[in-house]
């Protein structure tokens, strides 16, 4: 069942859609983030899975994702302030947050911020370290490519060229984002908020779960949080990508049930 709620985020009026499994006889609630460039559609099978384990399950599109609109460029404390109210507007307490890739580093903020009553963490495949020499190296193309080279994206051979480009540095995300220009500034905003220096201030026991054939975040990054975040657990799943609740959501379930 769609819903909206609204929500104020500096005196902008937003109303958030979500969708939601509800048994008033279940004791825990999971408040998942979809992944960027996704929604809440994409977790309607792992959602199901969930309820069917006795857990309430709640998932807002993010703003700017399906049908939740972007009226304004975001950062990333306006994301982390959005959740907050929301999660309150609700009267949720005492839940489990899950973030997928990009949403990371909302968790971050949300989670040393305690504003809301948290009970655990659970990140599968999540992106967060921005200052990394080969990362850096590739956001500076990125920028070079969105400065200089604007007055050829209406060239058709350029257009190839541009998004076989965009792949290779991991750019498409920016691609998708051009579309809105207040996405496009908010994309270029969450990529540029690095919190290694914060990650040691979570407290709450945090699930990591990765998969080796990730592209997106390399093992390196989950080390870091497997050692400066005190109370984790790493789960490193075979043959997985980045996208597991829609290749193989029962694994990644499984995986959350076995170890929560």
């Amino acid at each position: 069942m769609v819903k909206n709620i609204k929500t104020t985020v500096k005196k902008t009026n937003l109303e958030i859609n979500y969708e939601d499994f509800i048994n008033p006889e279940n004791t825990e609630t999971i408040v998942i983030l979809h992944g960027w460039w996704w929604s809440s559609q994409s977790w309607l099978i792992a959602w199901e899975l969930l309820f069917q384990n006795w857990f309430n399950v709640i998932i807002p599109d993010l703003p700017g994702f399906w049908k939740t609109k972007l009226n304004k460029v975001f950062d990333l404390d306006e994301y982390a302030i959005v959740i907050e109210e929301f999660i309150k507007k609700l009267w949720l307490n005492n839940i489990i947050l899950w973030w997928h890739s990009n949403w990371w580093a909302i968790a971050i903020k949300i989670a040393i911020r305690w504003k809301i009553n948290i009970s655990r963490l659970v990140l599968n495949n999540s992106a967060w370290i921005r200052n990394d020499k080969k990362r850096s190296f590739k956001r500076k193309i990125l920028w070079k490519i969105i400065n200089n080279f604007k007055f050829l994206k209406k060239i058709f051979i350029f257009k190839k060229i541009r998004i076989l480009f965009y792949k290779i540095i991991w750019g498409q995300d920016y691609l998708n984002a051009e579309k809105n220009p207040n996405l496009k500034q908010t994309y270029l905003n969450m990529i540029s908020s690095d919190l290694q220096n914060e990650i040691k201030n979570i407290n709450n026991y945090t699930l990591l779960i990765w998969w080796e054939n990730d592209t997106y975040t390399p093992i390196s990054d989950w080390n870091f949080m497997r050692n400066n975040i005190k109370n984790s657990k790493i789960i490193v799943l075979e043959n997985e990508k980045h996208w597991i609740h829609l290749s193989n959501p029962e694994k990644l379930i499984n995986t959350f049930l076995n170890n929560i």
